[in-house]
């Protein structure tokens, strides 16, 4: 039987009841809890597994939480460290957030806001995790070889991306939802001279503003003397790599002010802050309408849209690129087939001529679908039909071509 692989602790403290009281709560939410008592020990226990996230005390008899996590950032670079004190000053805070902490707690714990820190940690570096391999996915396609279609429209978007991928400058790419936006701010990534650093997403649509703001730029993070030290957000992670707001068209005036003034001077205040600091970012976002559009809103600065506006790319919808659907339909049944391991054998002439006369609205996320649904239906060794179609699309196709 396959089991999830399990998520890895490591609590560091020199009290025993901290620990315990910790290791028990985490352990009955699924994780697996590696116990040290000291800085010194916790150091030990590096060379003998690999951690997703270390909770550890600041101050300690011997090497200090500070000390553990210059280590384990040298041993494990990608590894989350959480630092927990009763004794903390603005200046430790800096001290931490500057070597790599994932954010600084008060003591005495709030037992609910360490185990939602601790998630927030794993979930970041998943997301790290998540970027390499989309590096090593695409890289093993040969990078544009993976886009599947030959027509006129997708040999053209290839060229443009591969055009703009050397210009560090803010792309746009606009097209229907469904289209792959997201595939191509990845391809422009991986072409880019950016493609050995992250490429970090951003979801603009359906995020109240306040809390959009604050997963980009940071949240303070409290401390005993009321001081607020900056906690860094998907902005610092993105540095020296690329950041893809997907949807921008969907974010609030105050968001797109702050993406503006980013793009104007390359610095931002985190949250909490007050120094600017300085980062290295290319930025590529998409939207569902086009360029003309958001300049015609109100919510979007005008220097947003000129400064977008030169590598604005339009990606087709698959209606205009028709040529191409038994292409996809092919690519996406041997993905099916690969993933369910009962091969069909294809489409039937009839299904052919119904799928590639269908004017998909929902574009490729709608075809890729359409597939998996219907081949999870087929037994192994049949072929897709027109029978197994669903009615609304041969109702769609029989309204727009009707019989004569």
């Amino acid at each position: 039987m396959n089991r999830n692989p399990l998520k890895r602790v490591l609590v560091v403290d020199d009290e025993q009841m901290i620990v315990s009281l910790l290791s028990t709560v985490l352990r009955e939410k699924g994780w697996d809890v590696t116990e040290a008592r000291s800085g010194t020990d916790g150091i030990d226990q590096l060379d003998r597994a690999r951690f997703d996230v270390i909770l550890t005390d600041l101050v300690m008899p011997g090497d200090s939480g500070i000390d553990l996590l210059r280590a384990a950032k040298e041993i494990h670079p990608d590894v989350e460290v959480i630092l927990m004190t009763g004794y903390a000053t603005a200046d430790t805070a800096i001290e931490a957030m500057r070597n790599g902490a994932f954010h600084y707690i008060m003591k005495p714990l709030k037992i609910e806001e360490v185990v939602n820190l601790v998630e927030k940690a794993y979930s970041q570096r998943q997301l790290q995790r998540e970027n390499r391999f989309l590096k090593t996915e695409i890289r093993a396609s040969h990078h544009v070889q993976s886009v599947v279609g030959d027509s006129e429209p997708i040999l053209g978007l290839i060229a443009t991306l591969q055009g703009i991928s050397g210009v560090d400058g803010p792309v746009l790419l606009a097209g229907e939802r469904g289209t792959g936006r997201g595939f191509f701010a990845r391809i422009v990534h991986f072409h880019s001279r950016r493609s050995a650093e992250l490429c970090v997403p951003v979801y603009c649509a359906g995020i109240p503003e306040e809390a959009l703001i604050a997963e980009l730029f940071g949240a303070p993070c409290a401390i005993e003397d009321r001081t607020s030290v900056p906690h860094s957000g998907k902005m610092e992670l993105a540095n020296h790599g690329t950041l893809y707001l997907a949807d921008l068209d969907q974010a609030g005036r105050e968001f797109l002010e702050r993406i503006d003034r980013f793009l104007a001077d390359k610095t931002i205040v985190p949250g909490g802050g007050t120094e600017p600091i300085t980062l290295d970012i290319r930025v590529i976002a998409s939207s569902a309408v086009p360029v003309e559009e958001l300049a015609r809103r109100g919510n979007v600065p005008p220097t947003l849209v000129k400064a977008l506006e030169p590598r604005t790319v339009r990606i087709p919808p698959l209606r205009e690129r028709l040529e191409d659907v038994s292409l996809l339909l092919h690519h996406f049944l041997q993905e099916a087939n690969r993933e369910r391991k009962k091969p069909l054998r294809g489409f039937t002439s009839s299904a052919l001529s119904a799928l590639e006369t269908y004017d998909w609205p929902g574009n490729v996320r709608e075809l890729r679908d359409l597939v998996r649904a219907v081949a999870g239906k087929k037994k192994q060794g049949t072929m897709i039909d027109a029978t197994d179609i669903p009615p609304e699309i041969l109702y769609r196709n029989l309204r727009r071509h009707p019989p004569r």
